[in-house]
């Protein structure tokens, strides 16, 4: 079980309210969580907080983080988190995000470099495939989509430790909300934003790309386009990983953002 380091608040952003768990101390790390909502304080958030504070909240729409009526899109999350960051006097942030919050993370980036650090983007949605395909998860059952996000189950402690405790439920139960917000935000156009592959040439700060090489819900032909696209961006793959490196690797997933932003 993961070390209790970390302290929870509720902050109010606006007209809404932003769920969020906070540990660590150095240069702040916000991390922004994928289609899995919040899961809680992960091993990668205690590995990474032992060389920054980590900011780790739940998206609105998800976990307890409430869902403001004009919450309509990816996009519209980019913009409540540079508000949070404005209203929080958080500068030279190092913004890391996984999946969807990965896709959040870019958006921010292609607004506002100014404030980042570094971006780090992890099986990054948000661009969409010229070879492969994108699996539509929106036709499974969400326990199949949950299982298929890790490589090797029975060697993902973490994955295990979470799921095997609160088992999935295809519908109802504290996660509904986060599936039903994905839908809202993701599904036409699917996973995507069509303007992507020019705007992200905009993007000035320095960019880590990190896919898990057996990723398949977002190929990893999506990581190499998003390290075309973004200037200097680096790719790197781990092998024998899912569509959640934190959930299987999250030592060598920490270690490897570590490096890059030079903690």
């Amino acid at each position: 079980m993961t070390a209790a380091t970390f302290v929870e608040e509720t902050l109010r952003v606006g007209d809404a309210a932003l769920h969020l768990l906070r540990g660590g101390s150095g240069r702040p790390a916000l991390v922004l969580h994928g289609i899995e909502g919040p899961e809680g304080w992960l091993a990668f958030h205690e590995a990474l907080s032992r060389r920054a504070e980590v900011y780790a909240p739940s998206h609105p729409g998800f976990g307890e983080s409430p869902r403001p009526e004009w919450m309509e899109h990816i996009v519209h999350q980019a913009t409540f988190y540079e508000w949070f960051l404005r209203e929080r006097g958080l500068e030279e942030v190092d913004l890391i995000g996984f999946g969807i919050g990965g896709w959040i993370a870019a958006e921010m980036a292609t607004m506002n470099s100014a404030n980042l650090r570094h971006l780090v983007l992890v099986d990054a949605a948000g661009i969409r495939p010229r070879e492969s395909e994108a699996v539509d998860i929106f036709v499974q059952r969400w326990r199949d989509v949950v299982a298929s996000c890790v490589h090797d189950a029975e060697s993902a402690e973490e994955y295990r430790r979470i799921y095997e405790a609160s088992p999935i439920a295809d519908f109802g139960g504290s996660r509904e909300a986060g599936r039903s917000m994905t839908m809202r935000m993701c599904y036409k156009p699917y996973m995507h934003n069509p303007a992507f592959p020019a705007a992200l040439g905009g993007i000035r700060a320095p960019t880590l790309i990190v896919w898990g090489a057996d990723d398949r819900l977002m190929p990893v032909e999506c990581g190499r386009m998003y390290a075309e696209a973004i200037p200097g961006a680096q790719l790197q793959v781990i092998d024998g990983c899912g569509h959640w490196p934190h959930y299987e690797k999250p030592g060598e997933l920490a270690e490897a953002i570590a490096r890059f932003i030079g903690r």
